[in-house]
């Protein structure tokens, strides 16, 4: 009997100390601009579970999708005022806290590979951990690149660059700037809202990331034209990874650590969803309801063209963006894009 009673005392410590085990565990909460049950917001969930595997439980970060907890456009102020701890949600949609996170995106950007934009965005990590620093926001790198070209869907025929002029197109950040440029008249509508501003003709087109994610929020059911590709907004940074920084800095270095690793493990995941969007390109090429459209490498060059220009003309405003253009610049030459750096400004070293 006393056996049984002392076994029984033990049962109850455990399970009081598993409680507080559990009590004690750091939670979290991040999230997102992608939509529930996309690649993008897989990406999120895995990260999250990486942690949570990896710290034991310790840390434990739930993922929320896009307008789940609140509209995405409140995120930035939500991370920096500890509404929520973290955020994936593309830079480019803070323009009115700092014009200078237009150059989250690069319009008319001539690198076309995940390894590019990664070497690029690393080469921007300083720049990019000091402007969100300004805004009470700690950066931590990227989680996800772009090297698909986000898709410009449209209700009417966009068949050259000049069909642009008049249309009114559903953008952001840069891609905003890059569209009035070329004449046309821009809105900014968070992703639920894009469906039914096709389906009402409140938007003659939109751009909105990429392939697979767009047939799973159902564009392919209202748009009946796509320009391939689209360069609005060029190989960049998608998912940049942002805390808040009184959050951080209460973290133990190992759970730290360990979202970094959890950061890395998630780059090569995003690297990998890429294969996704190539299928799901190949099935919108195969819906007779939809015509894709390509324009002439006229038009491509002009297109690129003017994007660079804005890049180039968006720097030139401040201090910071010269650093910006500097580092930007100086990577395309070293990559290989020696045309594209001339046009933008660099100027070769003499040897």
């Amino acid at each position: 009997m006393k056996s049984f009673k002392v076994m029984a005392v033990i049962a109850l410590l455990l399970a009081a100390f598993s409680v507080q085990s559990a009590d004690a565990a750091t939670r979290w909460r991040v999230v997102t601009h992608a939509m529930p049950g996309t690649e993008q917001q897989k990406i999120a969930e895995d990260f999250c579970k990486t942690v949570k595997t990896l710290s034991k439980g310790e840390l434990v970060i739930e993922p929320y999708a896009a307008g789940v907890l609140f509209p995405v456009f409140e995120t930035f102020d939500n991370v920096a005022n500890g509404v929520v701890d973290m955020a994936m949600v593309y830079g480019a949609y803070w323009t009115g806290k700092d014009p200078l996170f237009n150059l989250q995106t690069r319009p008319g950007c001539p690198l076309n590979t995940y390894a590019e934009g990664a070497y690029l965005d690393e080469k921007l990590e300083p720049f990019f951990s000091k402007l969100y620093a300004k805004h009470r926001i700690k950066y931590l790198g990227h989680i996800m690149e772009s090297p698909i070209y986000e898709q410009l869907m449209s209700v009417v025929p966009i068949n050259k660059i000049s069909d642009i002029k008049g249309k009114k197109i559903r953008t952001s950040g840069f891609g905003a700037l890059y569209y009035r440029a070329l004449g046309a008249t821009t809105v900014s509508l968070s992703a639920p809202e894009i469906y039914t501003a096709f389906q009402t003709k409140n938007i003659d087109a939109a751009e909105w990331t990429f392939w697979d994610e767009n047939m799973r929020m159902g564009f392919h059911e209202v748009a009946k034209y796509v320009v391939d590709p689209a360069f609005q907004n060029g190989t960049c940074e998608y998912f940049p990874l942002v805390v808040n920084p009184g959050k951080w800095e209460k973290l133990p270095q190992h759970l730290k650590d360990i979202i970094i690793v959890a950061r890395d493990r998630a780059r090569y995941q995003s690297a990998m969803v890429y294969v996704a969007e190539v299928k799901a390109r190949e099935k919108w090429k195969e819906n007779s309801k939809i015509k894709i459209i390509r324009w002439s490498p006229e038009d491509e060059k002009k297109a690129r063209e003017t994007g660079l220009k804005l890049i180039v003309n968006e720097c030139s405003k401040t201090p910071e963006g010269k650093e910006y253009l500097r580092i930007y610049r100086e990577t395309l030459w070293e990559l290989g894009y020696k045309q594209e750096a001339k046009f933008i400004g660099y100027t070769p070293k003499k040897k």
